[in-house]
């Protein structure tokens, strides 16, 4: 396409080239309007593109900061929580230690008042909700109530005096106190479950568990933990950084996720976000994306298509316009040089004419070769002044005429009617189909002139007779008159010569009656095109704009 509008751009310069020299080169380097249109779009689409990356890109750096901000929050949340579990586990263990080490030392001094037997510590340990007790006399001699209590549980002769220590397999918390007196040291231990209950509530395990409640967490576990197992991954979008709020972006088995990682004291807090909201945005942007880009690339195109057609308009009319200028300047020319003829040429021709008159009337001495001879110049001379005459014609028609509603096909009507008897006389058949009704704005006589041309034309193409074909009707708004006959035809290469001036097929012919038609036509504003059809018949065709 870019081609084919450089070439018709180089034919209109070098049409215009001698009214301005200068144009060629300002075309030279002026970009078509719809090339730069086109420049203009692809500039718009790539901006559209850049912004449309940035969208995405952008809305991945929002989705990932509100991220970290959430994983942030919930590590805190985390943090907070856990430090409540610490303090109270402290606060409770002071409670128990306390509560034991007073139990230790009222046990002591029952005893020292006292010796318990087996069934009042037992009854005595009931009592005050403790599991069980044991003395330690002097001696090595030990009291146990109730009776086995201290089964299967490890020696406490490791256990600091004053502390409490946790046997998870037995479900036990003891506490030791040294005695004194008769008392080596008293064990007391209390209950466990009540203790590990607390801890499953408020424990870490737990705290997890209950902010994956949460919306828009598909996971939380600490790095590789004992007994926690992360999600199973699809596939990594990007790789794990070690950054503390870096975000990784990945596919899970419950749907993309956002995966944070937090420093949670020594321990490495991974949140995983619900990241579907980006994947649903991501892929709206790249609906509307598609959609933007199709009604741009539709409107690029038409408004392109509509500039190059704009452009080829005014390339064409500007053809137009020097081609009927340089027409002009000929026709100028022509009359000039035929009146240049007619006042060189014909007073000649007149004097010759009659000096031959004179001579054939008073000579007569002259034998019949002479006579014949006298009229052989006689006969040269009326067609040498013919041609001048049709030169003054064809010079002296008119570029534009005053149109009146002329009836066109009464015209034809008439016209053919005139030449049917000559034509009968050449043995030449006539067939004439013309629609009624059709007005064209016009000059008769000229028109009659052009109908007069074509037919003769027709007839002294069939020397020896043969056969024409008039039809006229209307077509797409305009009179169309096509005349085609059979006999001798143009080169099909010099189709377009045969309008020119003094251009013949006839040996005798002045080459003038085709070029005054088209010169009437084009003066009417219609068109007139010759062409042979595939029966071998010589067609004309008249295109004549019709009447308001």
């Amino acid at each position: 396409m870019v081609g084919a509008v450089g070439l018709d751009m180089d034919e209109v310069v070098a049409d215009m080239e001698g009214a301005n020299p200068d144009l060629k080169r300002r075309w030279f380097f002026k970009i078509p309007l719809w090339q730069g249109n086109v420049i203009f779009f692809l500039i718009l689409f790539s901006l559209v593109v850049s912004y449309f990356f940035f969208q995405i890109k952008q809305a991945q750096s929002l989705f990932a900061a509100d991220a970290r901000n959430h994983a942030r929050l919930v590590a805190g949340v985390v943090r907070l929580h856990v430090k409540g579990a610490v303090i109270s586990e402290n606060v409770i263990s002071g409670v128990v230690s306390r509560f034991l080490a007073n139990s230790a030392r009222f046990v002591q001094y029952l005893d020292s008042v006292e010796p318990f037997t087996a069934d009042e510590l037992e009854a005595f340990a009931a009592e005050s909700g403790l599991r069980g007790i044991a003395l330690v006399r002097d001696g090595g001699q030990t009291v146990a109530a109730p009776d086995g209590w201290l089964a299967g549980t490890p020696a406490w002769d490791d256990l600091p005096a004053g502390k409490l220590k946790y046997f998870p397999e037995n479900h036990l918390v003891l506490f030791r106190a040294s005695g004194s007196g008769g008392l080596e040291e008293v064990v007391l231990g209390i209950d466990a479950k009540d203790l590990e209950n607390f801890h499953q509530n408020v424990g870490l395990p737990k705290v997890l568990s209950e902010v994956k409640k949460l919306g828009g967490i598909l996971y939380i576990h600490p790095e590789n933990p004992r007994g926690v197992s992360a999600p199973a991954r699809q596939k990594n979008v990007s790789a794990p950084s070690p950054e503390m709020t870096r975000v990784t972006f990945i596919n899970t088995d419950q749907g993309m996720a956002a995966e944070v990682a937090v420093m949670f004291g020594r321990t490495r807090l991974v949140v995983g976000i619900d990241a579907e909201p980006l994947r649903v945005n991501k892929r709206r942007l790249w609906r509307d994306f598609f959609v933007f880009s199709g009604i741009l690339a539709c409107l690029g195109g038409l408004l392109s298509y509509l500039l190059y057609r704009q452009q080829m308009s005014y390339f064409h009319e500007r053809q137009e316009y020097n081609r009927r200028l340089a027409q002009q300047r000929e026709d100028a020319a022509l009359g000039r040089s035929a009146a240049s003829i007619a006042h060189e040429i014909r007073n000649p021709l007149n004097a010759m004419a009659i000096a031959l008159q004179r001579l054939a009337l008073e000579a007569g001495e002259l034998s019949a070769d002479h006579r014949r001879l006298i009229d052989v110049l006689l006969d040269s001379i009326k067609r040498t002044d013919a041609i001048v005459d049709g030169l003054l014609h064809y010079a002296g028609l008119p570029q534009s005429i005053s149109r009146q509603p002329v009836v066109f096909s009464s015209l034809v009507r008439d016209v053919a009617a005139l030449y049917q008897s000559r034509f009968v006389k050449d043995g030449i058949s006539l067939s004439c189909v013309v629609e009624d009704g059709i007005t064209v704005p016009g000059d008769k006589n000229l028109l009659s002139q052009v109908l007069e041309n074509v037919l003769r034309n027709a007839a002294e193409a069939q020397p020896e007779g043969g056969r024409i074909a008039v039809s006229l009707k209307k077509k797409n708004g305009r009179a169309v008159l096509v005349v085609a006959n059979p006999g001798e035809l143009p080169d099909l290469r010099k189709m377009d010569d045969i309008f020119s001036p003094y251009v013949s097929l006839k040996s005798r012919g002045t080459g003038l009656g085709l070029a005054i038609t088209k010169k009437i036509i084009r003066a009417h504003g219609g068109t007139v095109q010759a062409l042979v059809t595939p029966e071998n018949l010589f067609e004309l065709t008249i295109v004549l704009p019709l009447a308001a």
